[in-house]
């Protein structure tokens, strides 16, 4: 699968393609467990149909800052059955239908190594990175460490979804 034609990943691509760059693992996605997540820091962005949406994992004593930006977001004026109220401002909210993992595409980060050093550039070339892009790692001598060149994502990312869902804030 060449990554470098996608224009954009869902969540549920990104999961798949972690699990398909590192198949004999046994960290990441079997590892989410320990990994606690803090609330969450919601910025609404309504004139570019974003949503983004940020936190704190714990693991391990270390802390680290994943991030979603969930695209093409329909914002709505009023209630309506099964939406969620989204504060814009102290005297303004919308609605929102709740975000789903295979309908949105999500760009993503993550302050761990995990994903810096495997997955950060290849999702960079994915269009699926929040924020900007450092290059690829270059490994002094050892093996690559993405040596499939596949974009990804890391167990906080994995755990906050996790949490997201468990809210009600993703399905």
């Amino acid at each position: 699968m060449n990554f470098s034609l996608w224009l954009e990943s869902t969540y549920d691509d990104l999961y798949q393609s972690a699990v398909d760059a590192f198949p004999l693992t046994k960290a990441r996605q079997h590892a989410t467990e320990p990994v606690q997540v803090g609330r969450f820091q919601l910025t609404p962005f309504v004139g570019l149909k974003t949503f983004l949406i940020r936190s704190v994992a714990t693991n391990e004593d270390r802390q680290y800052r994943p991030t979603f930006l969930f695209k093409n977001v329909a914002y709505k004026d009023g209630p309506d059955r099964g939406l969620l109220k989204v504060r814009i401002s102290v005297n303004e909210a919308r609605f929102i239908e709740p975000l789903t993992t295979e309908r949105h595409n999500v760009l993503v980060r993550c302050s761990c190594d995990d994903f810096y050093w495997r997955f950060q550039h290849w999702n960079s070339q994915d269009r699926s990175l929040y924020g900007r892009d450092r290059g690829p790692y270059e490994s002094q001598g050892g093996p690559p460490a993405n040596p499939k060149e596949m974009p990804g994502m890391c167990k906080h990312l994995m755990k906050m979804m996790e949490a997201m869902r468990e809210v009600g804030l993703v399905r």
